[in-house]
């Protein structure tokens, strides 16, 4: 049973809560798609309501927007902030094509700008609230047509959570992405490895302590 399909064990996440500066917010980027961003943040948003926070989610751009509303990134975060009822300011703009969202915005005659994703983002949102953004795609995927997710996350200057898959040639992908967010003047928060599948290869390597020898600074947290 792959990571997707149980919670994260309390030991990691209470390790995982302890990097977040909350009085920043979260930028929950990945270093590809499809690497479990929203699995590991609707965990985060549930464990941050527990502990009596109030986390208001935002997905400001989905584009594969699904018939069944219940399987979208945005009304997972929302669900796990008990916010379903404003889905539509959880994610303001949906896109049927599963493709870039800016891409897919210009398939669909709209279009989108930075300015407006911010504002966006911003919308609704008091200092009571602890504010969680999460991008489509990785952090250098285009978001819209005048910007990457790194631009949106330089806009709102949050710090980040940063999600790779625990595989094969993730070594690469994560200090690729490191290097970019530091780049960008960003505070990463933690890197968390994802692994959501175990394979015979996998069984024998250990992303989390070679990249180490890379990232001795910076805060690895494996799960699954």
């Amino acid at each position: 049973m792959g990571a997707q399909a149980m919670p994260l064990n309390n030991k990691v996440l209470q390790n995982l809560l302890k990097t977040l500066d909350l009085n920043k917010g979260i930028f929950m980027t990945g270093t590809d798609t499809d690497v479990g961003k929203t699995w590991v943040g609707c965990q985060i948003i549930k464990a941050l309501r527990q502990q009596g926070y109030n986390i208001t989610p935002r997905k400001p751009v989905e584009s594969g927007w699904n018939d069944d509303v219940t399987q979208t990134d945005a009304w997972k975060l929302a669900n796990a902030a008990n916010k379903q009822h404003q889905l539509n300011v959880t994610c303001p703009n949906r896109f049927k094509t599963a493709v870039s969202p800016s891409r897919a915005a210009q398939l669909e005659g709209q279009k989108i700008s930075l300015a407006a994703l911010k504002q966006q983002c911003l919308n609704k949102v008091d200092s009571e609230q602890i504010l969680y953004v999460e991008g489509a795609g990785g952090f250098y995927s285009p978001l819209c047509q005048d910007g990457l997710n790194a631009d949106l996350c330089v806009a709102l200057d949050l710090p980040v959570i940063l999600v790779a898959e625990d595989k094969l040639g993730c070594i690469n992908h994560v200090l690729l992405s490191v290097e970019a967010i530091k780049k960008r003047g960003l505070l990463l928060s933690c890197i968390v490895l994802n692994q959501r599948q175990i394979t015979e290869v996998e069984t024998q390597q250990n992303n989390a302590q070679d990249l180490k020898n890379y990232l001795p600074d910076e805060i690895i947290i494996s799960v699954g």
